[in-house]
């Protein structure tokens, strides 16, 4: 799986659950006040793509994730892309 792939997959997960266009999530794209991702959200996000990569997510404090592309980064590393 190249970056791009892994990336497609990671749109396609954050778009389900948030129920939007996965054209808006992009990896300058703010999780709360670009995507409106509560904190429920963000568990559902984690859980859908432990699921999509076979990882496991480690626990984060959702402060330190403002943007989609810091959270892709973390997947992307455990998955080796």
């Amino acid at each position: 799986m190249v970056r791009e792939e892994a990336f497609a997959t990671f749109q396609g997960c954050v778009a389900e659950v948030l129920d939007i266009d996965p054209t808006q999530v992009k990896p300058e794209a703010r999780w709360a006040e670009d995507l409106e991702a509560d904190s429920l959200a963000v568990v559902e996000i984690t859980l859908a793509l432990n699921d999509a990569f076979s990882i496991r997510l480690p626990d984060m404090d959702p402060s330190k994730l403002a943007t989609v592309g810091q959270a892709f980064d973390i997947v992307a590393e455990l998955v080796g892309v």
